[in-house]
């Protein structure tokens, strides 16, 4: 494979039961985002969702002014008067203290400089933009099943459950979910 190698030295733990839990007790939700953070920027600790998204866009005034939406049938996002960068997101938020997202947090970080870590969900029949980030990322698939599939560039690969795997997503890149079920990812923005 050209753009996906497996990482055989990080913790697989039990985080899909831990993330069911954590939903249960209403300590996270989705907030009506596909994406929820494990880390964040200093002062912004107790929002899970501060971080999701592209960072230069201001999804937040997007949400305020939804009439926005579309103009002639494209979306338009307000951008971000400063724009977040990856190295920003330095704390774990706090509803994942004492949790195994810390341990993992933790574990990554004492390998890796770290960006943004989060649980990124791909609702049924959905697919994502064909896009490049400024990062490559490590992904955890904490739920998948069939038709689920990552592609960069020419290479489709399904990523299975409980490995991780690092992905050249500095290249063009998209993720469909194509089976009956939501498909949960735990994905990590690498810096080095």
């Amino acid at each position: 494979m050209k753009h996906f190698s497996q990482i055989t030295d990080l913790p697989c733990l039990p985080l899909y039961e831990e993330f069911q839990n954590l939903m249960k007790h209403k300590k996270i939700s989705w907030n009506g985002r596909q994406q929820i953070c494990i880390n964040s920027v200093p002062g912004y600790e107790d929002d899970t969702s501060y971080g999701a998204g592209a960072l230069n866009y201001d999804w937040r005034k997007f949400e305020l002014e939804s009439q926005m939406a579309l103009k002639d049938g494209v979306m338009e996002v307000p951008m971000r008067e400063t724009p977040l960068e990856e190295q920003d997101f330095t704390v774990l938020c706090s509803a994942f203290k004492d949790t195994l997202f810390e341990e993992i947090h933790n574990s990554l970080t004492s390998k890796f400089k770290l960006g943004r870590l989060r649980i990124m969900q791909s609702k049924p029949k959905t697919c994502l933009t064909w896009h490049v980030d400024t990062t490559t990322r490590l992904h955890l698939p904490l739920k998948t099943q069939e038709g689920c599939f990552m592609v960069i560039e020419d290479e489709v690969f399904h990523i299975p459950e409980n490995e991780w795997w690092h992905t050249n997503t500095k290249l063009s890149h998209t993720a469909f979910n194509g089976s009956k079920e939501t498909r949960l990812h735990l994905v990590a923005a690498i810096l080095d």
